[in-house]
C-alpha cells in the first residue's frame, strides 16, 4: 500500500505529514494487501480568515472495488483528517462485507438437514 500526503507548507512544518502517515497506516493497516494506494489531501479552503475551512479527501485505490473517497471538513486540520481516515475506514469495511444475501443463504444451509433418499 503506496500512501501520499498533500498538505499545505504549514502543515509540514508542523509535522503534519509524518503523523497522517502514519495514522492512515494504522487505520488501514488490516486492509493493505487490497489497497493498492492512498492520497491524503488538506486544503484550506479560504486561506488564512479562519473558520470551518480545513478539508482533507481521503481517496483510496481498491483493484475489485475503484476508488473509494472520504471528506471531512473542520476547523482544526487534525480532526478533518480524523474524521475523513474514519469514514474511508468504514466504507472499505462496508465493501469488504460478505453480500446479505450470501450470509443469509448459507446460514439457512446449515438450518436446513439434508435428508438422503434411500431406494429399496
Amino acid at each position: 500500500m503506496k500512501i501520499n500526503v498533500n498538505a499545505p507548507i504549514e502543515a509540514k512544518r508542523h509535522h503534519f505529514q509524518d503523523s497522517a502517515l502514519n495514522h492512515i497506516a494504522k487505520t488501514l493497516d488490516r486492509f493493505s494487501n487490497r489497497i493498492t494506494s492512498v492520497t491524503v489531501t488538506l486544503t484550506d479552503e479560504n486561506g488564512p480568515r479562519g473558520g470551518v475551512d480545513q478539508q482533507c479527501r481521503i481517496s483510496l485505490v481498491m483493484p475489485r472495488f475503484g476508488e473509494v473517497v472520504a471528506t471531512a471538513t473542520h476547523e482544526n486540520r487534525w480532526t478533518a483528517f480524523t474524521q475523513a481516515a474514519d469514514k474511508v475506514r468504514r466504507i472499505v469495511v462496508t465493501k469488504l462485507k460478505r453480500p446479505k444475501a450470501l450470509r443469509m443463504r448459507q446460514t439457512k444451509d446449515r438450518r436446513e438437514p439434508e435428508l438422503e433418499l434411500s431406494s429399496s
